[in-house]
């Protein structure tokens, strides 16, 4: 009898450890599946900011480089010369701009933030063994009971799609961040550079000052040796050629300043370049401001509240699906060792949404949506108040442009050779010629001043529309 007993004991505890085994290996195959299917749904979806139209030809091509260089350590360098171009500067400041690269790493961060929303809930494996190792029928491991369970999370209320949208338009937020700085950073760098350009012509003008200061020292030096005029006058000639060489010195340390500010637009301390290439230029013809103003929407500090609108609008869906609660679901196997039996095991969990049903959240998300459209005409106002001043500085620019163009200055070098002439026919005293001298390149200097005034009024208009002057023309 005895044999017999250990026989059916033992093919009993043969048996149970079969289907434990099959069943373990079930569980891990399922759990595999489950892991295997996570993965599959992380997509890597990278969306580049959108392009404006401002100065779109020339940098397009870099607004992409600059998403992509730091994943690439071979990418390629921009090497300045001795002499800059304003492509050249262009080039340079839209791939190493410090701030504009971390705006480009900010779009990087959204992106993985929604690669991360998408993902699905992981499963749960539960294993818990009970009734062993205690006293009367439970002392030793005779008694015990093993559970297997799994476990996996069930979202109701299209929560992932919902959420997974919601980081989508997150991410095309902070591209139109990207933009708004790319465009902030094109405009400055394009009022910089006109910045620069003038303080190299105003340093060329007093070189050209300079000389004609020491050619009129050295004429009067002449006529003081020669007995036509007193010495005073070589006096006065000579006081007016060192306060010219002040000057001249004034203006390289103003230009090697602007110089300094061009560069550190890609961020470098050290000025390698000695001259800038390039004109100031006046348009041909200046646009309306209705015209001007029917392109406001292309500014993207009003064209990315669309966007916002839409991504409030996403989160309220998605706080009001969070208050249909997610369930739980679980099944798994339990081994009785005292009985030699085994049994399958089902649950569900189901939270019961009495108190909170997210109601706090849900009205704070109507709030910010409210808030999003009276933000979206504050933003309109303020671009169209802008817009408003800067043409208003841009006509006043051009018009100084224009008379001192088309009157002062030819007025101010005809004054000047008529001074210079009389003077040698001794019609006229050295102060007159002095008026003259000043006069002509103080007109000078001004003409100057206001074209790079008209071209930093230009760039202003053209951040403020998204758009090239020029295009409004032609159009």
């Amino acid at each position: 009898m005895y044999p017999v007993r250990i026989s059916h004991q033992s093919t009993t505890a043969k048996k149970a450890e079969y289907y434990m085994s099959k069943f373990i290996k079930t569980m891990l195959l399922i759990g595999t599946l489950v892991l295997v299917a996570g993965c599959a749904s992380e997509r890597t979806v990278l969306q580049t900011p959108s392009e404006s139209t401002l100065i779109e030809h020339e940098s397009e091509d870099y607004s992409s480089q600059i998403l992509n260089r730091n994943s690439n350590s071979s990418a390629n360098s921009i090497t300045i010369g001795d002499t800059l171009s304003y492509r050249t500067a262009l080039a340079k400041t839209l791939l190493d701009n410090p701030a504009l690269q971390s705006y480009a790493w900010q779009v990087r961060v959204k992106e993985a933030e929604r690669i991360q929303a998408a993902l699905l809930p992981n499963p749960e494996l539960e294993a818990e063994m009970e009734n062993f190792g205690g006293t009367g029928p439970f002392e030793g491991y005779d008694s015990r009971e093993t559970t297997i369970r799994l476990s996996q999370q069930v979202l109701l209320g299209a929560d992932r799609m919902k959420r997974n949208r919601l980081a989508g338009l997150t991410t095309e937020l902070a591209s139109w961040d990207y933009e708004t700085q790319r465009l902030n950073t094109l405009t400055g760098l394009t009022q910089a550079y006109t910045s620069a350009l003038e303080a190299q012509l105003q340093w060329e003008q007093q070189k050209e000052l300079l000389d004609v200061a020491r050619q009129f020292y050295e004429s009067v030096s002449a006529q003081v040796e020669a007995g036509k005029v007193s010495k005073l006058e070589q006096t006065k000639a000579q006081v007016e050629l060192s306060r010219a060489r002040i000057d001249l010195e004034n203006r390289r340390n103003a230009r090697q300043s602007a110089f300094t500010t061009l560069a550190s637009f890609w961020g470098s301390d050290q000025v390698s370049f000695t001259s800038l290439k390039g004109e100031l230029n006046m348009p041909d013809s200046i646009p309306n401001y209705q015209s001007m103003a029917e392109f406001i929407e292309r500014n993207p500090d009003v064209a990315r509240w669309t966007t916002e609108i839409q991504q409030r609008e996403a989160s309220l869906s998605f706080e009001r699906s969070k208050a249909i609660p997610d369930i739980k679901l679980s099944g798994g196997y339990r081994w009785m060792e005292d009985i030699g039996a085994e049994a399958a095991i089902v649950g569900v969990s189901i939270p019961l949404p009495f108190f909170d049903r997210n109601q706090g959240n849900v009205k704070a998300a109507r709030y910010e949506l409210n808030r999003a459209e009276t933000l979206r005409e504050s933003a309109r106002i303020e671009v169209q108040k802008a817009l408003q001043n800067s043409f208003n500085k841009l006509q006043a620019a051009l018009y100084e442009v224009r008379q001192l163009q088309s009157e002062v200055l030819p007025g101010a070098k005809t004054a000047y050779e008529a001074a210079q002439s009389g003077y040698r026919q001794g019609k006229f005293d050295f102060l007159e010629v002095l008026d003259a001298q000043r006069t002509l390149f103080s007109s000078r200097t001004r003409y100057v001043q206001a074209l790079a005034e008209l071209n930093r009024a230009i760039a202003n208009v053209e951040r403020l529309i998204g758009t090239p002057l020029n295009e409004i023309s032609t159009n």
